[in-house]
């Protein structure tokens, strides 16, 4: 998986070459950007799986920009952020409705609908329902993207953490069969 990785990822000379982002090509070939480190990947990974939650268009690019002054590795927060597309949109924002109903303790059943037929037309009747389903849907989103960028990196620093010991293992038992 990594050396799939490696090859994979955008190299510093490739910002150079291509003419859109030249402008950028400066702060971009800080070398750090684009290493993995024990630091920069779960950076990566949090910031990542937090913008794209939070932000659903566009989160690519916010990301990547928001890697520069934090030091994560930008190659794996854009990665990350495909993890919220289009077709996961929807469950995603359902189940941060709900995360965001249950903070509030925000039970739909209060809403009447007989007071969103009264509004005219059907683009308002849409309105009526994203302006009492608003609030619940801004704190989800808030709170689903804390938790899962912490979640997510904790996970990563734990998971580099067991691969670099498992490299030291086995760099220690290969210097052992060679000392025998």
């Amino acid at each position: 998986m990594m050396k799939w990785l490696t090859r994979h990822i955008p190299r510093r000379e490739t910002i150079h070459e291509n003419r859109l982002l030249r402008p950028f090509a400066k702060p971009l070939s800080n070398p750090a950007l684009w290493r993995m480190t024990r630091r920069s990947v779960p950076r990566a990974v949090a910031l990542g799986l937090g913008i794209g939650i939070i932000i659903p268009v566009m989160h690519t690019v916010i990301a990547a920009i928001l890697a520069i002054p934090l030091r994560a590795n930008v190659a794996i927060t854009a990665a990350l952020t495909l993890l919220v597309n289009p077709l996961t949109y929807a469950p995603i924002y359902y189940g941060c409705y709900l995360v965001g109903s249950w903070e509030l303790h925000h039970d739909s059943s209060v809403i009447d609908p007989r007071a969103a037929e009264q509004v005219s037309g059907e683009l308002g009747r849409i309105m009526f329902w994203l302006h009492h389903a608003s609030g619940p849907i801004a704190l989800g989103v808030v709170t689903v993207a804390l938790v899962t960028s912490a979640i997510g990196y904790i996970a990563s620093s734990v998971v580099w953490r067991w691969w670099l010991g498992s490299k030291w293992r086995q760099r220690r038992e290969a210097r052992r069969a060679t000392e025998v």
